[in-house]
């Protein structure tokens, strides 16, 4: 008991230190758009530097609550080593005059930054799946998550608009990359969000399961766009049109054996609708027991965590669980939905399940940073 109480005073005090001002949506296209070059990186600098510091504060919170936990310790070093990585371009990021190379060195920089950041998701699965993380530390766990998708979306937005030469360094390109277009827009088309995600999660199903077609996906659209982060709506639909496929096909499975090619009916439509800037994805997969369980991050469910983020064979070649996930796919979903002002439900119906994406149509929306 004592230890508990502890620990929620150092969570406690942990968030009184936070003090990052949440970006809208507004202002990472301001941003993106600003034809300063070398205000924006420095800029960029000096607000990832806080965030970054505030991010060793969680984790250092979050190793508290279980020390014999070697990931979480891996989340605080790989933190710690990020706000090193900055540390070293503050004397650019301070100057009144900085020049290109300056500038070119801070960007390069950002970049080895953003693949040591993409890092942080999978060290979390590991922490979880070690099974002594408590219970009581999944809110700061979730907040952790979240202040990354913050300070993620910072990082991207500003190397997409301003160093976009950066994305393919050895390519040979006919016209130099245009600048000014970073990861928001306030008029995203839903239906782009949607065919980039069809594709990559049919792809996926259709390999594990070993089947000449997946399940079709018919798409009703009324031609609604939305304020979000393209990237983040994608990820959210992708994982829900992939459950939603699996879900059918295992019900099909149950009922008619596990070789496909003695099945006798087609497998049922998995639909999608976009309408009022909303997504929803339904399917015929038998409903879900209890959706809180599924979008909330759960230590003591340490079983449900795995590294392995791909297909793992398919019914046909012996395995009995052709696509395990890593277990944060649906809690990553939410917290990226919620992000600047949306949201992520999920329901049973008529026999199989409704996830609905509610995305603003406006960009003036704080993000939801813990």
């Amino acid at each position: 008991m004592r230890a508990m109480r502890a620990m929620r005073q150092t969570m406690r005090a942990t968030r009184a230190c936070m003090s990052t001002t949440p970006r809208t949506l507004q202002q990472l296209v301001e941003h993106a758009s600003d034809p300063d070059l070398i205000k924006a990186a420095q800029r960029a600098h000096v607000e990832l530097s806080d965030r970054v510091e505030e991010q060793v504060l969680r984790c250092t919170a979050l190793e508290a609550t279980a020390p014999t936990n070697r990931d979480l310790g891996t989340l605080t070093a790989l933190y710690k080593g990020v706000a090193t990585e900055l540390a070293a371009g503050d004397e650019i990021a301070a100057a009144a005059r900085a020049s290109d190379a300056d500038i070119a060195a801070l960007h390069r920089s950002f970049k080895s930054i953003e693949e040591r950041h993409s890092s942080l998701v999978p060290s979390v699965v590991d922490a979880l799946r070690e099974g002594n993380v408590p219970v009581s530390a999944a809110s700061l766990l979730e907040d952790l998550l979240a202040a990354h998708i913050g300070a993620s979306t910072v990082l991207r937005n500003h190397l997409l608009a301003h160093a976009p030469e950066l994305e393919n360094p050895g390519a040979t390109l006919a016209a130099p990359p245009a600048h000014g277009t970073g990861a928001a827009r306030l008029d995203a088309k839903l239906i782009n969000v949607v065919g980039a995600a069809v594709g990559d999660a049919q792809l996926v199903c259709e390999h594990a399961y070993d089947l000449a077609d997946p399940p079709p996906v018919s798409i009703a659209d009324d031609g609604s766009a939305a304020a979000c982060v393209p990237a983040h709506a994608t990820h959210v639909v992708r994982e829900l049109l992939k459950n939603a496929l699996v879900a059918t096909i295992e019900k099909h499975v149950a009922k008619h054996g596990p070789n496909s090619d003695a099945w006798d009916e087609e497998l049922p439509p998995v639909e999608i609708s976009v309408a009022a800037s909303t997504i929803s994805v339904k399917d015929a997969g038998g409903g879900l027991e209890d959706a809180d369980v599924l979008l909330r991050i759960r230590p003591d469910l340490s079983s449900r965590y795995d590294r392995l983020d791909e297909p793992g064979g398919s019914y046909n070649s012996g395995s009995q669980k052709p696509i395990s996930g890593v277990g944060m796919g649906l809690p990553m979903s939410k917290l990226y939905a919620a992000h600047y002002g949306g949201a992520l439900t999920l329901a049973s119906a008529g026999g199989g399940a409704v996830a609905t994406l509610e995305l603003p149509t406006d960009g003036d929306r704080p993000e939801a940073l813990p």
